[in-house]
């Protein structure tokens, strides 16, 4: 398959890549500092045009494609920071409440996901249930023209910002049924974010639901149905994550590339080792082979293909490929690497988180297995 950006993809790639060194590389420390992100940085993406991408424009949008939000998405990740996350959650959930929104709810809640008035949310893990979103225990329960929530959600993305979110609870038939929720709503309240290892800001809170009314209008989808939509936006989502993976191990290289030319050993820089050379030279063909397959299953979405198993078995061979990527970086910089003071140890942290969020390695090989076993 023909993977020769266009002119327009080109552009957007060289306008990311700025915008990443211009706005994202100079306030990390503060992020790291504050666990927060600024309150200005969903504007200035806004303004970039980097939200919205797949949304049509008489919505708000720039109407896109997929791989055209992957190749941002990579160029954002570089500097491993969970701004980046923030441009993918809102590309993802604006596409979703889009896809699967009434005109009403489309009207009201797609926009300011594309202005960048609103934070999203998505919402379905809970206490109980990670990997299984079938292990919902968030009910709701219909009262006249509302639905009454209640229930607590667990890690939630900006779950403490003004905004709207996709929340998931199980109707009184006992299915799953998907909602938009207004986070301003009474009886809606969070916790404190939780302190991560990496992804410093990405705001995970716990949300507590205590008799949340919604309008039976903002039922995104059919009633009963939202598992599907659920399973939908999860393969999107690991999609765009292997895109944050991509662009940090390709960064991981060019570190490490850059180290190791100014690093002297008896007067030659260490590439002049073939050690080292083998090295960066695994790194670079790994950190390829996960592009194209990232690029091929972001093309299978345009293409308007089911991505289900297709992402799940993306996952499982980058993960594990960009983490070791990390380690050699890691081990190419020596004590140096382990020090705050270089970029291979936020990235580093940050890599490590791809393996246990947006379902774990272990949920890929069981979804990819039991299709393969069923086909």
């Amino acid at each position: 398959m023909d993977f020769t950006l266009s002119g327009e993809s080109k552009m957007m790639v060289k306008a990311a890549r700025d915008f990443a060194e211009r706005e994202i590389e100079p306030i990390i420390p503060r992020i790291e500092e504050e666990d927060a992100l600024p309150d200005d940085i969903l504007q200035k993406f806004a303004k970039a045009r980097m939200l919205g991408m797949m949304i049509p424009k008489e919505y708000g949008g720039i109407g896109s494609t997929a791989l055209n939000v992957i190749l941002v998405l990579e160029e954002l990740a570089k500097p491993g920071s969970a701004a980046a996350f923030l441009v993918a959650f809102c590309n993802s959930v604006a596409e979703t409440v889009y896809q699967w929104g009434s005109g009403d709810i489309r009207k009201r809640f797609v926009p300011p996901l594309c202005d960048g008035s609103s934070y999203p949310a998505v919402a379905f893990t809970e206490p109980g249930t990670g990997s299984d979103p079938t292990a919902i225990a968030t009910t709701a329960t219909p009262d006249e023209d509302y639905y009454i929530l209640n229930g607590t959600k667990r890690f939630i993305s900006h779950g403490h910002r003004k905004g709207y979110g996709v929340f998931y609870a199980n109707d009184e038939t006992g299915r799953i049924t998907a909602f938009v929720v207004d986070k301003s709503s009474e009886g809606y309240t969070c916790s404190k974010p939780w302190a991560l290892m990496g992804l410093a800001g990405q705001g995970l809170v716990d949300v507590f639901l205590k008799d949340v009314k919604v309008p039976k209008e903002n039922i995104l989808g059919e009633k009963g149905k939202g598992f599907h939509i659920l399973l939908r936006w999860i393969a999107g989502e690991r999609i765009q994550q292997m895109a944050f993976m991509v662009g940090m191990g390709q960064e991981c290289l060019n570190e490490s590339l850059k180290f190791a030319k100014e690093r002297m050993v008896r007067g030659r820089p260490v590439t002049a080792m073939q050690g080292f050379q083998w090295m960066l030279a695994e790194m670079h063909a790994s950190i390829e082979a996960c592009r194209w397959w990232t690029y091929r299953v972001a093309s299978k979405q345009d293409e308007g293909d089911d991505i289900q198993v297709d992402s799940a078995a993306l996952k499982l061979f980058v993960v594990p490929t960009i983490q070791e990527v990390a380690r050699k970086a890691l081990q190419i910089h020596g004590s140096y690497g382990y020090c705050k003071d270089y970029k291979i140890e936020r990235l580093y942290r940050t890599i490590a988180h791809a393996g246990v969020t947006a379902g774990s390695t272990e949920i890929q090989k069981t979804l990819v297995g039991s299709a393969l076993g069923r086909s």
